[in-house]
C-alpha cells in the first residue's frame, strides 16, 4: 500500500511540474519582443523594463534622462528569431538572402513607426511649411541646413557674458576632408567587437555620458568629441565639471529652444540652464575646446528632416546623433555610423552600458528617430552585409562642392 501511494504522489509531481513548464513555454511563445540569443552566449541576469511613462532614472549604472519609455507589450510586435537573419558569408545566395529578409522587416518596422498618429503637442512652437519647389539630394539639404556652433563675434555675445567663454578655437581644429565616424550608444555594440575599425577614424563621435572604459573591445577607446544635450551639461548626476570622459576632449552641448526663437530670448529661457556649468566648466579649464552649437541650426536640420520626409514627423528636437551628422558634413570625406540603422545583432536594449530595455530606443518614442534612420539608410552608400550584419552606415560627403 505504501508503494502504491509513493507511485501516485511521483505521478502527481511529474504531472505538476509538466503543467508547469508547460505554461511557462505558453508565456515564452507569447512575448512581443523575443530574442533567441546564441546558446554559447550568456543571458542577462536583470533586465529593466520600461514603463509607459515619463521616467527619471536614478541608477547609478543608468544615469538620469527624461525621455518617454514604453512596455514592450505595446511598442511593437517584433516578434522573430535573429538567428535565422544573421550570416557571416557575405557572398552566398543563402546569406544574400537572409540579409535582404532581415532589412525588409527593419525598414517596414521603421516606416510603420513613421506613420504611427503622435499627439506631442506643440511645447516648441513648431511653424513648418513644405517647399513648393523640389528639394535637393539628401546629402546637400542636410549641408544646407548648416549645423554650426556658435560664435562670440556674433549678436547678443558680443556684448552677452556667455560670449566672453565662447572658445575662439574650431570646433574639428585643422581637420578638413578626414574619415569621420559616429558611434551610436545602441546595446547592439555588446559583443560588436567593432573597437579597432571605430579607433581607425580620424574624427571618433561619441555622446552623452557613453564611457568607453571596459568597452573598448566593442566601442573603441579614442573619442575626439562628445555631443551632449543640455540636461548632461545642468545635472550633477552627469558629473560634467569632474568625471574623466569630459577631459581631452572636444564637447559640442546643445539645447533645443524654441522654433524660430531669438537667441536673446533662448539665452533667457533654455529648457534646461546650460550655461552656468559651460561657464565653470571653461573657467576651470580655459584651453578646453566646449562649444555651444547654436539652436537655430538644430531647427534647421529639422526642417531638413521634414523636407526630406513625406510625411508629418514629430515637433520634437533631432537626436543628438542626427545633430552629430549634421555637425560632422563638412570636415568629412566620409562618415561611418555604427549601430544606428538596427543590425542583426539588435537585442532590445537602449545602451551598450546599461540594462534598460527599451525598443523606443531604436525605433523610435520623442525624437523623430524613425525619420532620422530612413533618411540616413537613404543617404547610405554602404551595402546591405554592411548594414545589417556589420551595423555600419557610410556617407560620402565629397560631392557637397556640388550641391
Amino acid at each position: 500500500m505504501l508503494n502504491l501511494v509513493t507511485m501516485k504522489t511521483l505521478i502527481g509531481l511529474y504531472i505538476l511540474c509538466t503543467l508547469i513548464l508547460y505554461e511557462s513555454n505558453a508565456l515564452e511563445r507569447r512575448s512581443v519582443f523575443y530574442v533567441k540569443h546564441n546558446s554559447t552566449e550568456k543571458t542577462q541576469k536583470s533586465v529593466t523594463s520600461s514603463d509607459e511613462k515619463p521616467t527619471l532614472w536614478l541608477k547609478d549604472h543608468d544615469a538620469p534622462r527624461v525621455r518617454p519609455h514604453f512596455s514592450l507589450t505595446k511598442t511593437s510586435n517584433f516578434l522573430f528569431d535573429l538567428n535565422r537573419y544573421r550570416c557571416s558569408e557575405s557572398d552566398t545566395p543563402d546569406c544574400l538572402n537572409r540579409t535582404t529578409l532581415f532589412r525588409a522587416k527593419i525598414v517596414g518596422e521603421l516606416r510603420k513607426r513613421l506613420k504611427e498618429p503622435f499627439t506631442d503637442g506643440d511645447h516648441y512652437q513648431v511653424r513648418y511649411n513644405r517647399p513648393s519647389l523640389p528639394v535637393s539630394s539628401p546629402v546637400c539639404r542636410m549641408q544646407q541646413a548648416n549645423v554650426r556652433v556658435l560664435s562670440w563675434k556674433e549678436a547678443p555675445f558680443t556684448w552677452n557674458e556667455v560670449g566672453s567663454y565662447l572658445p575662439t578655437t574650431p570646433l574639428f581644429g585643422d581637420v578638413t576632408n578626414g574619415s569621420c565616424v559616429i558611434v551610436a550608444s545602441a546595446g547592439s555594440l555588446k559583443r560588436s567587437q567593432l573597437g579597432p575599425f571605430i579607433d581607425g577614424h580620424d574624427v571618433v563621435m561619441r555622446f552623452n555620458h557613453a564611457p568607453t572604459e571596459g568597452f573598448e573591445a566593442d566601442v573603441g577607446s579614442k573619442t575626439t568629441i562628445r555631443v551632449v544635450n543640455s540636461q548632461v551639461v545642468t545635472k550633477p548626476e552627469f558629473r560634467l565639471l569632474t568625471a574623466p570622459l569630459f577631459r581631452n576632449v572636444t564637447i559640442a552641448a546643445w539645447d533645443p529652444g524654441k522654433f524660430d526663437q531669438p537667441l536673446s530670448e533662448w539665452l533667457a529661457t533654455p529648457d534646461f540652464n546650460l550655461f552656468e556649468n559651460f561657464k565653470k566648466f571653461r573657467s576651470n579649464q580655459p584651453q578646453a575646446n566646449f562649444h555651444i552649437i547654436d539652436p537655430r541650426s538644430i531647427w534647421r536640420a529639422w526642417t531638413a528632416l521634414q523636407d526630406l520626409t513625406q510625411v508629418p514627423i514629430r515637433k520634437n528636437p533631432p537626436t543628438s546623433g542626427f545633430i552629430g551628422l549634421g555637425l560632422l558634413l563638412p570636415v568629412c570625406r566620409y562618415i561611418d555610423i555604427v549601430e544606428y540603422i538596427p543590425s542583426t545583432r539588435m537585442n532590445g536594449l537602449c545602451h551598450y552600458y546599461d540594462e534598460e530595455l527599451n525598443l523606443g530606443c531604436t525605433f523610435g518614442a520623442w525624437h523623430p528617430l524613425a525619420a532620422e534612420k530612413l533618411l540616413v539608410f537613404q543617404m547610405n552608400v554602404a551595402d546591405d552585409y554592411s548594414v545589417f550584419q556589420q551595423g555600419t552606415v557610410r556617407i560620402r560627403t565629397d560631392h557637397l562642392d556640388h550641391c
